[in-house]
Order: C-alpha cells, then sequence, then structure tokens
C-alpha cells in the first residue's frame, strides 16, 4: 500500500494544461493554493473560488510572482450559503463555455457547534453539502466538456483520515444533519463530513461515469486548517499534518 514507487514530481507529471478550465475551492490557501500555483504553471485558466477577494487577491499576487503569466480569476463563493454557490455556479457557466476540473477543496475542521445559513451542521454543511450543490449545479457543463475531444474531466474531492480516525461507528447520521450534532463533539462532526466526502464521490462515479470522481488523501501536510485547534484530537494533527501520517 505504501510502496517506494516512482515519486510524483509536478513539473514532470502534470501535463500542458492549455485550454483547460479548472476552478479550485479553497484555492487562496494551503492545498488549494499550491494547486492552483501548479494548474496556472501548466497553463491552465483557474478560478479561485473563495469567500474573501483580499485573501484571493493576494494569493493571486503571490503566485503570479513565480508565474508571471498565469491566468487566475477569482470567484466568490460561501460554500455556507446556497444563495452564494447558486450565484457563483451562475457566474461561472455565465462566463464558461467548459469545465475541465472542479476541485472541491475547500473545508473547516473541528469547529465549535454551529449552523450554516441554511440550517446544516456547520462541517457536514460546508465541508460537504455546500460542494455537493455546486457539483450539482456544475454536472452541465462538466458533462458538455466530457462529450468533447480529448477531454479528460474530473471532480477531485478532497478528504482526509477524519474518518477513519474520528466518523461516528454507527456511520452517516444524515437524519441528524439539520441539528449542531453537539454530542458528536467537533472531532467527530469533522469524521462525519469527511466521511461523507466518499460516499458522495463514489455516487458520483456511479452515476456520472463519463467524468472520473475521485476522493483524495493527500498525505502529511501542514495547510494551516488545524492551526489554533487543541484539545482531544489535536495532537494526531500537530504530529502528521490534517490529513494524516503518511
Amino acid at each position: 500500500m505504501f510502496g517506494c514507487g516512482q515519486k510524483f514530481n509536478a513539473d514532470r507529471d502534470i501535463p500542458d494544461l492549455s485550454g483547460r478550465i479548472i476552478l479550485v475551492t479553497g484555492g487562496n490557501n494551503g492545498l488549494g493554493r499550491e494547486s492552483v500555483r501548479q494548474f496556472a504553471k501548466h497553463n491552465a485558466k483557474v478560478y479561485i473560488g473563495a469567500r474573501s477577494e483580499q485573501k484571493a487577491n493576494e494569493a493571486i499576487a503571490k503566485i503570479k510572482k513565480e508565474v508571471p503569466n498565469a491566468d487566475i480569476a477569482f470567484l466568490e463563493l460561501d460554500l455556507a450559503s446556497f444563495d452564494s454557490i447558486k450565484k457563483a455556479a451562475k457566474q461561472f457557466v455565465g462566463e464558461n463555455d467548459r469545465l475541465d476540473i472542479l476541485m472541491n477543496n475547500a473545508g473547516i475542521m473541528a469547529t465549535p457547534p454551529g449552523l450554516t445559513k441554511d440550517g446544516y451542521e456547520i462541517q457536514f454543511g460546508t465541508n460537504h453539502v455546500g460542494h455537493a450543490l455546486l457539483t450539482r449545479l456544475l454536472t452541465p457543463l462538466l458533462e458538455k466538456t466530457a462529450a468533447g475531444p480529448n477531454s479528460d474531466v474530473r471532480v477531485i474531492n478532497l478528504t482526509s483520515n477524519g474518518q477513519e480516525w474520528f466518523a461516528p461507528p454507527s456511520g452517516l447520521l444524515l437524519e441528524d444533519a439539520k441539528t449542531d450534532m453537539d454530542p458528536l463533539g467537533r472531532w467527530g462532526r469533522y469524521g462525519h463530513s469527511k466521511l461523507v466526502n466518499i460516499y458522495f464521490t463514489k455516487g458520483l462515479a456511479k452515476h456520472y461515469p463519463q467524468i472520473k470522481s475521485v476522493a483524495v488523501h493527500p498525505g502529511g501536510a501542514n495547510t494551516g486548517l488545524a492551526d489554533g485547534v487543541t484539545g482531544s484530537g489535536s495532537k494526531l494533527f500537530v504530529t502528521y499534518g490534517e490529513n494524516g501520517p503518511p
């Protein structure tokens, strides 16, 4: 499982992405920003889906110092708000005639109890429901792109070891999704959101075989998501990064 095969090298292994259009949620920091940098470096047009235009523009400026010709745009997107998601999807479809990669990267972790603007448990709502709605709204464009020549359309859902370490033993608790799920604790709620990411990806792969849908655990990475997190469960992330041991 953890063999010593050839290591991935972005410069060598990512092909030329000229003509491709990619949307990365949470592309203003951490894994998202590095993904945006690499996509732009390989000539894709990239959208950063984020709440803060200022933070997105700061990320774009940093990337352009290294990749001066980077084609990157900001797309205002709050995954805890259906209205924001619908507005973002409408804008994206209005501006583009294709979507080659949707990278559902944004997320929150181990937050206090709370609800999204539409009444879902905040981690479940942000990490899964928001991305599920965004994916649904963009699926017609993904399908259109997949039907074209030389297509390689993908939906990439970022997961972690959180589902293995912290998800409730009983599995998905969808009947409780419109409560704050306080009894699970903040880590249990995080693990629950990561577990549903995997089931969602399996469903996409089954129903849309023309689109490559993958759930990605990127390995141990200190992306800043765990900054300020303390208490039970935090030592795992301090030691290994928020995505667990490599």
